[in-house]
């Protein structure tokens, strides 16, 4: 009876252990890193869209939302271990997250070269939106304000 008790509560206590150990913080630290500078390019770029919205300048607003749209970690050359590690250690619904997000910026891109304001800042908006679920749902080690809505 000490032992199945010993047992479940060692069971118990790994996977509460993995679960708050789950995502980016599993991650090995190269792994790890090549996500941060992939998010650190992203807000550069977010920055650079917002000034260039205001300032209606369309053509840099498109670079830009391409740059992002190709920064995308799963066309980054990675090994196939680390492409493997992502997959293994990443939720599932973070990836869909973040594919969704290029996406978006793609559709940007688009908008921009052709000027379409209104739809500029609707997908401005919308990729905006989505980084802000995303912390909140997988980063709330990093951005322990988003904890309190929870």
């Amino acid at each position: 009876m000490k032992k199945v008790l010993l047992v479940v509560l060692l069971l118990a206590t790994s996977l509460t252990a993995q679960e708050v150990k789950k995502g980016a913080e599993a991650l090995s630290p190269e792994v790890r890193a090549l996500l941060a500078q992939e998010m650190l390019h992203i807000e550069k770029g977010m920055q650079n869209i917002f000034s260039n919205i205001v300032k209606g300048e369309y053509e840099n607003i498109s670079k830009t939302a391409i740059d992002i749209e190709n920064s995308f970690i799963f066309k980054r050359k990675l090994t196939n271990a680390q492409r493997a590690e992502l997959k293994e250690k990443i939720p599932k619904s973070f990836i869909d997250t973040d594919r969704s997000f290029h996406a978006l910026a793609g559709k940007l891109a688009n908008a921009a070269e052709f000027e379409e304001k209104e739809n500029v800042q609707k997908y401005f908006t919308d990729m905006t939106e989505t980084c802000v679920k995303c912390h909140a749902t997988y980063a709330t080690h990093r951005f322990p304000a988003f904890k309190k809505e929870k």
